[in-house]
């Protein structure tokens, strides 16, 4: 049985993601490592999110080197959706930008809710209403299990001038 060729678009991939993963280990390692009142410190959850995109990263790697990512397949048929894909990753790519720009003028909770709305539109829903209904319910407990059950400062809730 003969080895299938490497992808190398899907190892590009693989191997981007295993530097943002380094990165932000290396951004993690600069935190403080004083814990103050919490039992974990500071860098825990950056630590963690560099270790899961690591190992998602390696297995894209792995898989790019014996032929490529798997089930990737288009049907029968069917023509590439790269112009949805497009749309979508424009959707997403506005979101985080606008998150990044708005949080400290409107608040957390609507910047997160911004957020979300947005990239379930990316994602392909249509459906705004229930998409704010569901934002809301997963910032506003996001936020106050942040800002006070961990203690850690997140911009307002809501800015004074809403």
């Amino acid at each position: 049985m003969a080895c299938a060729q490497p992808n190398y678009r899907h190892l590009a991939l693989g191997l981007g993601l295993a530097g943002i993963a380094g990165g932000l280990a290396m951004g993690a390692a600069r935190f403080p490592a004083d814990s103050g009142y919490s039992v974990m410190g500071t860098s825990v959850f950056p630590f963690a999110v560099a270790l899961f995109l690591g190992v998602v990263s390696a297995g894209i790697v792995l898989q790019a080197l014996t032929g490529g990512l798997r089930n990737l397949d288009e049907p029968e048929g069917s023509e590439p959706a790269t112009r949805d894909a497009r749309a979508g990753a424009a959707w997403v790519s506005a979101a985080v930008l606008l998150d990044a720009l708005l949080i400290e003028r409107v608040g957390f909770v609507l910047a997160a809710s911004l957020l979300f709305v947005l990239c379930a539109r990316g994602f392909g829903s249509g459906m705004w209403l229930r998409n704010c209904v569901v934002a809301l319910a997963i910032s506003l407990p996001v936020y106050w299990g942040f800002a006070n059950g961990l203690g850690i400062s997140l911009p307002r809730l809501f800015n004074h001038w809403i």
